[in-house]
């Protein structure tokens, strides 16, 4: 019953706050909305803020007012570039989620309950004023019993459940909008909220967010561009986050205050080769580099932080970005509309003339002005505008991605004017691919191909067994989207070329293997083994027709 108490009372704060800023496509839909709506517009300082401010202001200022769920659901709306209106995209990117700070005595009592011991038993010192303070959680500066210091960050009392009822709100408000908003419908608002709740429930179990930080540790130890804090295990949980304290400034602050002992050129270049590195030879990109999250330690080096955001990109699709990028980098529109077209992001049937005059449109304008302006994730977001000309499916990876390429480069010219993502971007896309593409990378790709034909083989006959008895009982179920039936029919064509192939050649390999046990010569078990392996190898070489 409480519980329902609560609900009530949030909703009824959240529709005070929709209406008092006046979010105008409820307001043209709801009559009961718009009476309010006019109640509230009686008061002079109602009226004075609306007509100062324009509506993407207003509503972002709602989305502030309302709390960290609803900030953190703009902030990922603000990657929708592909159908968000910009200057709603603009307001989006400015959301700030930073409150003031909950009482010491609570963040004493979540850290004991958590390490199962007094405060002290594990810090020698423990600063009861945090240094940051967010809408999820605050950050505290100490120094362990081993005299290691520290940054400890304390997830805020409640926030869980106060999230998971906004959660089941914007679930129901996403259902109205798709309802009764028609213009906001291409948003797919309602997937939008399924990756969202996916994305914010990762971002309050601080143990994911230290797994990732460590993954990023570990993927730049041997590199000079970025320096990633260590996570201390022992003192994290669920709502404690325990990890090396840093000396440095946002790197924002250099441009406030311009430090004459670091080298702002280079600060750029190493924040840009370090992401390009995430995204091209990780797969794995931290995905919220805003400046309060970017910091610049004494000697140059570039930290990140805060790792609550993150894309990851399949090996496949990085191909296809990096030839797609190097299309344009060497202005080949022809071959961008192809890899458009190979990657699946636009239908079959598409006119692959007329895409690479839309794509040559987009571009050629950006590369007519000077070199420091041409703009990498302006071009992608010009790019995505046209999704709707040419029904593009939508990527969200690629779109988390663009939108963090977009802030970087910003945040990049901010200490250096003249940074040119392009020219930092080709050598290392050139690189990539020939590691990746060459004939090391196509040995790499054998190898992958053929543990996932091994694996399928040990799984076969439960597969096979599991699928007939489904359609013994009659539970075969078959979902067929209208727009995918081409792809489908290349992608069934070629699967049953490969599977032809790599049958054959694992039934070459087990009589080459049996022959192998059966103690005879290798003049017996070599051409099978031989001819198996190219069959293998064949079978990882069929393309679509």
């Amino acid at each position: 019953m409480l519980g329902h108490y609560r609900t009530f009372l949030r909703l009824v704060e959240i529709t005070n706050i929709l209406v008092r800023f006046k979010i105008e496509p409820f307001a043209s839909r709801f009559l009961l909305y718009r009476l309010i709506a006019w109640f509230y517009g009686w008061r002079p300082a109602t009226r004075k803020f609306r007509r100062d401010h324009a509506a993407p202001v207003r509503l972002r200022k709602a989305l502030e007012r309302l709390g960290p769920t609803f900030v953190k659901f703009g902030q990922a709306l603000s990657t929708r570039v592909d159908a968000l209106p910009e200057e709603v995209g603009i307001e989006m990117k400015k959301l700030q989620d930073e409150v003031a700070p909950f009482p010491f005595d609570k963040v004493r009592e979540i850290i004991e309950k958590g390490l199962g011991a007094p405060l002290e038993k594990h810090f020698t010192f423990f600063d009861p004023i945090p240094v940051a303070s967010a809408s999820m959680a605050q950050v505290h500066r100490a120094t362990t019993q081993g005299g290691r210091d520290v940054a400890v960050k304390v997830r805020r009392p409640n926030v869980e459940t106060i999230i998971e009822m906004d959660i089941g709100m914007l679930s129901s408000l996403a259902d109205l909008i798709e309802s009764n908003v028609p213009e906001w419908r291409r948003l797919r608002v309602k997937r939008v909220v399924e990756e969202f709740a996916t994305s914010i429930r990762n971002e309050l179990d601080f143990q994911v967010e230290a797994a990732r930080a460590h993954q990023f540790q570990q993927n730049f130890k041997n590199d000079p561009e970025l320096l990633i804090p260590a996570i201390l295990w022992e003192l994290t949980t669920p709502q404690i986050l325990t990890m090396d304290w840093i000396n440095g400034v946002p790197i924002d602050e250099l441009t406030e205050n311009p430090n004459p002992n670091l080298d702002a050129k280079q600060i750029s270049i190493n924040l840009i080769t370090g992401f390009f590195k995430q995204v091209f030879r990780d797969g794995f990109f931290h995905a919220d580099q805003h400046p309060g999250n970017i910091f610049i330690l004494e000697n140059g080096s570039v930290t990140l932080l805060d790792f609550g955001i993150v894309g990851r990109i399949k090996i496949q699709d990085r191909i296809w970005l990096a030839e797609l990028l190097q299309g344009f980098i060497t202005r080949d529109y022809a071959k961008v509309a192809q890899v458009h077209l190979d990657a699946g992001y636009v239908p079959r049937h598409t006119d692959l003339q007329e895409f690479e005059e839309a794509c040559r449109q987009i571009a050629e304008p950006i590369f007519g002005q000077p070199v420091k302006d041409i703009s990498i994730g302006r071009l992608l977001a010009q790019l995505f505008k046209v999704t709707e000309r040419f029904n593009m499916s939508v990527q969200p990876h690629l779109l988390l991605l663009q939108k963090t390429m977009l802030t970087l480069e910003g945040v990049g010219r901010e200490i250096n004017p003249d940074l040119n993502m392009w020219f930092l971007a080709e050598p290392l896309i050139r690189d990539w691919m020939m590691e990746n593409l060459g004939p090391k990378g196509q040995v790499k790709l054998a190898t992958e191909q053929v543990k996932r034909i091994a694996h399928t083989s040990i799984n076969m006959p439960e597969l096979l067994f599991s699928g007939v008895e489904k359609l013994a009982n009659d539970q075969l179920r078959v979902n067929i989207h209208s727009d995918s039936l081409v792809r489908l029919e290349q992608q069934i064509t070629v699967g049953f070329r490969r599977q032809a192939s790599a049958v054959t050649g694992a039934g070459l390999f087990l009589g080459g293997a049996v022959m192998v046990t059966s103690g005879l010569p290798p003049i017996w078990y070599w051409p099978p083994l031989l001819l198996a392996a190219l069959f293998f190898i064949r079978s990882l070489f069929f393309r679509r027709g």
